[in-house]
């Protein structure tokens, strides 16, 4: 199937192999791997668990955190992974043996193809003599445009903070600048929100908090709050015919953590873009004031490429589905760490007794959320006919699990806060999504948790998304009642990064096994108490 800009084709799923699994009624019988000699702190168990661990779920029955922990260092090892990409497409042929390892039955790949924007060579220089230019530390904004293959020079103008909140609070339009910025190299600050903890506070259905970690008025600065900004400044300073763009991002230290992947939303703007970190800033800046000329070059291509949604079912008494998701591609360990709890939850399940659980768990480890959500988006789709999306009672998507608050100092250097970062909970609101999601932080002893309800409840695409997080295209374009659990850290789009040491594996068990909770104690509320809603989008 082909997913494009307002035009998608998909091939017919083999229902009937999903189907016959309940035909046959076979069992989850774990198979254990023929792997030789793990060491022990790497043992996966395998013993069958009775009927009463699916009632209460038993801790001690996960997967290594040791084992966790070399999971991680591999995703982080892996970099950057962008769908359909070398990186990417090996970590997914990772996830699928994983699954099948673990007991899951009916793994499969869906393929989907997409027409991806790939960089193949960037720079920014600064003038150092006549026709000659020193490059700069720079990394690319995806999607952004390109320049003529030997590069743009032009005259680099400055935009002030006062300039650059007056357009973001729509106080000045951006076409009152045309005369100013037309033709020129525009630099600006990253345009971050300034957002507080009160953000979620004032918005939540209930906050879990016990040990009084969360200040409301504490500052929430994350580089993904700005991406709808860089997205209307691209726009708007392509219309006035501007040369380029250049965002400073003042909390980056280091080139790592000016390397930000976003926008993702498969739109190309047409306007070349980059990322500088602080100190690249401070040249640019002294090169603006002096009204002296830069040269940026960006080549990229867009082609077509190839990846895959990775489904598995572990059968339950009922044909119903939960689906139990996470993503694929990311940008590091963290973004998105998901996954590998998804297979440490599946390995569970499958161990339990078939009619311990009232439904059946489809596991779907989506592709495409760095493009505009394609994987689940074509998953709908494709299945919107064929009687498996109708068999869907609900969806839990579980992503950046245990994460310690790591923020950057003064310097731009992360810094650990000693507080847990605080995750959100969005539910598509039914009365019992919220029960189980105010319960799921009592369970993993997690730290502070806001349970929320959708931003925007209309919403349905990428750039008008219900809630931040992989799982609103279940609610937003598929109307499916889900469950969405995240976490918002400062690094969290940064590609480039090991981000092992962030993670308090401690913390990702328990929150692992109170997922396991919340997907059994899902299977067995009734269809009748999640209601789905009308929606014509995906």
């Amino acid at each position: 199937m082909n997913i494009r800009m307002n035009q998608r084709s998909y091939r017919k799923f083999a229902s009937a192999c999903l189907l016959g699994l309940f035909i046959s009624g076979c069992g989850n019988d774990h198979q254990s791997s023929s792997d030789t000699s793990p060491s022990k702190d790497q043992e996966w168990p395998t013993q069958s668990l009775p009927a009463s661990a699916a009632i209460k779920v038993d801790e001690t029955q996960f997967l290594p955190t040791q084992l966790m922990r070399e999971w991680h260092k591999e995703l982080d090892a892996y970099g950057l992974r962008t769908p359909g990409s070398e990186s990417h497409e090996a970590y997914t042929q990772d996830l699928y043996k994983r699954l099948q390892k673990a007991g899951v039955k009916d793994v499969h790949l869906e393929e989907i193809k997409i027409k991806v924007w790939e960089p193949t060579s960037w720079n920014l220089g600064i003038s150092s003599g006549i026709n000659q230019y020193e490059t700069v530390s720079a990394s690319y904004v995806p999607y952004s445009g390109i320049t003529p293959t030997q590069g743009t020079t032009a005259e680099l103008k400055y935009l002030t903070p006062t300039q650059l909140q007056s357009l973001l609070t729509g106080a000045t339009s951006i076409e009152s600048l045309a005369a100013e910025y037309a033709d020129k190299i525009v630099l600006l600050d990253f345009p971050t929100p300034a957002l507080t903890v009160n953000f979620y506070a004032n918005r939540a259905i209930s906050t879990y908090d016990p040990d009084h970690t969360l200040n409301p008025s504490d500052p929430y600065k994350r580089s993904a709050n700005g991406m709808g900004s860089v997205i209307n400044l691209l726009k708007g300073f392509k219309a006035i015919n501007a040369k380029g763009i250049v965002f400073i991002a003042n909390d980056a230290g280091s080139k790592e953590l000016a390397q930000i992947y976003a926008p993702f939303y498969a739109e190309v703007y047409g306007l070349p873009g980059f990322y500088v970190d602080m100190a690249t800033g401070v040249k640019l800046r002294q090169e603006a004031n002096a009204k002296h000329t830069v040269q940026i070059k960006l080549n990229a291509t867009e082609r077509e490429v190839t990846t895959q949604n990775i489904i598995g079912t572990i059968a339950g008494k009922s044909d119903e589905l939960i689906v139990l998701n996470s993503h694929t591609d990311g940008t590091n360990g963290v973004e998105d760490n998901g996954p590998n709890a998804v297979i440490d939850i599946a390995q569970y399940l499958t161990r339990l007794p078939q009619k311990s659980l009232d439904r059946s768990v489809m596991i779907m480890l989506s592709t495409g959320h760095f493009f505009a959500g394609s994987g689940i988006r074509s998953f709908l789709d494709q299945h919107k006919n064929d009687g498996i999306a109708d068999r869907i009672n609900a969806a839990i998507t579980i992503e950046h699990l245990g994460i310690n608050e790591w923020v950057p100092n003064e310097k731009g250097v992360l810094t650990a806060t000693g507080k847990k970062e605080f995750g959100a909970i969005f539910t598509s609101n039914q009365p019992a999504l919220v029960e189980l999601s105010k319960q799921w932080p009592v369970n993993a002893k997690a730290g502070a948790t806001f349970i929320m309800p959708p931003l925007h409840p209309n919403g349905s695409y990428a750039e008008d998304s219900v809630w931040p997080g992989e799982g609103h295209y279940f609610w937003g374009a598929g109307g499916i009642p889900t469950i969405n659990y995240l976490t918002g850290p400062a690094y969290l789009l940064n590609y480039g990064l090991d981000t092992v040491d962030f993670v308090d594996f401690d913390l990702l068990h328990r929150q692992t096994a109170a997922f396991t909770q919340m997907t059994m104690d899902l299977t067995r509320v009734p269809r009748s108490e999640l209601p789905r809603r009308e929606t014509t989008a995906n």
